[in-house]
């Protein structure tokens, strides 16, 4: 964790990790991050079925920012996806911290010399957003958080074999 007073802090750091933040306050934070690191680019796979976009930052230090320059790059490929099961979303703050520190802070920025980098926050956009301390009762932590399932109340995690949700369908794009 950074220091209460630096200017990268996440959210969730700027609340101890005991809450997480919502949708807007996730995309904000990483609106800003990719504005000012040249690294970095934010781009949409797919909406959910509510209507929200599902974002993926795409991390490399060449500034290879689609399939073809990365493959150029030789480089290994890494993906990441956090909130497939938006209840389990401490993946979404760590995600944040990590790419903070690959760019603006410098702390873990050989990370990026050897790799690029597809880190998607939020894949479960929806039950993100349906959030309540009550959720995972049995869980400690965050304060609030979202569903296990989409709006039409389908796991992500159980749609690999059918791709009937919006979410799983763009990973599936991004794979491809």
């Amino acid at each position: 964790m950074v220091a209460a007073d630096d200017p990268w802090i996440t959210p969730a750091e700027r609340m101890q990790l005991a809450a997480t933040p919502d949708y807007a306050e996730t995309m904000a934070w990483l609106n800003r991050l990719v504005s000012a690191a040249p690294e970095l680019e934010m781009v949409s796979i797919g909406r959910s079925l509510q209507g929200r976009e599902i974002w993926m930052v795409i991390a490399s230090a060449d500034r290879a920012f689609n399939a073809v320059a990365m493959k150029s790059t030789g480089k290994p490929l890494l993906l990441a996806h956090s909130g497939i099961h938006a209840g389990e979303i401490d993946g979404k703050d760590a995600g944040l911290m990590l790419l903070r520190d690959m760019t603006e802070t410098a702390k873990r920025k050989e990370l990026l010399a050897n790799t690029n980098f597809l880190f998607i926050p939020i894949l479960n956009v929806d039950g993100h957003e349906r959030r309540s301390a009550y959720n995972r009762i049995n869980q400690r932590g965050p304060a609030e958080m979202g569903w296990r399932t989409n709006a039409r109340n389908q796991n992500l995690n159980r749609d690999f074999s059918k791709l009937d949700t919006e979410g799983v369908r763009a990973l599936i794009g991004v794979f491809r």
